[in-house]
């Protein structure tokens, strides 16, 4: 597999995916200008709520089922699909009941009052569009169907805007609840409307179901395990600091994630599958590696712009007032940095080793994830949470380099290194260069300045790809 199909895959699903974090950005703004901080709170309180429970009922059907059809042959294929689209009805049925139930016990104990009983309730009924989307999305992905998903993506991400901005200026927070349940309900059905013409012409098999099953336990532990600490972070700072403080975390916190977010989608959707398919560990290294340097490039000069153009991006996106929430973003970059390395290798271990390996890893860095931040707001305040956000991100993927060098013939090329070494080194540099100057929009001076060097890495690895072909 080239390095540039691997950017070209990387950079199609980006660009899906700038637009959904974009109709994302202009809710969160409607939203922020019209309720202010607490409205950016309860977003991101609903959001991690309908999360925890999708992902606890969806049972890692998104990623179980790309990696059963992925590593299929092509007579295979039809079973495997039958299988997901199978396990996928089940699984949004479960979600939608345990939603309902659950949704006024959660509501009070998170808020200590019944006052948004109701949007809680429209909430849990976005639980079972998020596990039908990922159980279709699972069928595009694994038949390499990275266009379509792509077009699918923008559709559905636009339309669920158009309709949920007028349910958010008419009714306040019940226009927050609805927006979330169309931003969810839409994509299911334009992707279920996609995923049936990948043809299912055989039954699902026993083996396939217990399959999905085994691996999808695992994955939901895992996923469960990650929302829920989030979840509990965010409730901490409730409790601590208040729902306005919440707002400024969620605002730091969607930034930091969304920007350099199309390089994540990109793995998902491209990297996933395809390391899923690796027929050695040989080649899986390979793959993991070309994933690393393409996310670099990419997500380089985005993690240059949050750190030399945060405030900026706060007062555009959302508003002055959410200004204490530049602080937050800095920390955030650089944990989001060390994702860049640490996701393609989470994403291997996905495909390439045990349940029980994956479980456990994952076990540990939720909860570090969430012990971290917990404690250093105890002693640092607000901005504590954005370190501990940072150090989570710094831990877990030296736990993760740790357990690929254990592998065979997985441990991390010279080159690769060296590629992560540079790129920190220069962002480090852009950023002392952003701070030479108070003005807001200095900061564009390094972000180009990154964007050109990271474009002639670019087009000397593709050079150097050429050359290797034609000899």
């Amino acid at each position: 597999m080239s390095f540039a199909h691997i950017l070209r895959s990387s950079a199609l699903m980006g660009g899906a995916q700038v637009v959904v974090l974009a109709a994302g950005f202009v809710r969160a703004k409607v939203i922020a200008l019209i309720l202010g901080a607490s409205g950016i709170g309860l977003i991101g309180i609903f959001n991690a709520f309908s999360g925890n429970i999708a992902t606890f009922a969806g049972w890692g059907l998104g990623t179980s089922g790309v990696r059963l059809i992925a590593g299929a042959s092509e007579e295979e294929k039809p079973a495997k699909v039958a299988a997901v689209r199978r396990m996928g009805w089940a699984l949004s049925l479960l979600g939608l009941v345990l939603a309902l139930l659950i949704f006024w016990p959660v509501g009070l104990v998170t808020f200590n009052s019944t006052q948004y009983a109701t949007e809680m309730a429209i909430v849990a009924l976005a639980v079972p569009c998020v596990i039908a989307s990922s159980a279709w999305s699972a069928v595009l992905q694994a038949s390499g169907r990275v266009a379509s998903l792509a077009k699918v993506q923008i559709t559905s991400a636009l339309t669920g805007l158009m309709i949920g901005l007028p349910a958010i200026y008419f009714w306040g927070t019940t226009g927050i609840a609805l927006s979330i349940l169309l931003a969810t309900a839409v994509p299911a059905l334009v992707l279920w409307r996609a995923a049936r013409t990948e043809p299912a012409t055989a039954s699902a098999t026993s083996a396939d179901l217990r399959q999905l099953v085994t691996l999808g336990g695992a994955l939901m532990v895992a996923g469960w395990l990650g929302q829920l600490s989030a979840y509990l972070v965010r409730l901490a700072i409730v409790r601590q600091e208040g729902l306005e403080a919440a707002g400024y975390y969620q605002a730091a916190f969607a930034i930091s994630g969304s920007l350099p977010g199309f390089v994540f989608a990109a793995m998902g959707a491209d990297f996933f599958p395809r390391v899923a398919a690796a027929k050695d560990e040989a080649e899986a290294r390979s793959i993991t590696e070309k994933q690393i340097l393409a996310g670099l490039l990419l997500g380089v000069p985005l993690i240059v712009a949050l750190l030399t153009l945060g405030e900026l991006s706060i007062r555009l996106l959302y508003n002055d007032k959410l200004a204490a929430a530049t602080p937050l973003l800095a920390w955030m970059a650089w944990g989001v940095f060390v994702r860049l390395v640490a996701w393609p290798l989470g994403f291997w271990m996905m495909a390439r080793r045990s349940s029980r390996a994956f479980i456990v890893v994952e076990g540990a860095g939720c909860l570090i994830s969430l012990a971290l931040p917990v404690i250093l707001m105890g002693r640092m305040g607000l901005v504590g949470t954005a370190v501990g956000f940072f150090w989570a991100a710094i831990l877990y993927a030296v736990l993760l380099v740790y357990l690929m060098c254990r592998g065979p013939a997985m441990t991390p090329g010279v080159g690769t290194v060296k590629a992560v070494f540079l790129a920190a080194l220069a962002v480090y540099a852009c950023s002392w260069l952003g701070a030479l100057s108070d003005n807001l929009y200095f900061g564009l001076l390094p972000t180009t300045l990154a964007a050109a060097a990271c474009f002639w890495c670019y087009r000397r690895i593709i050079a150097k790809e050429t050359e290797s072909r034609t000899e």
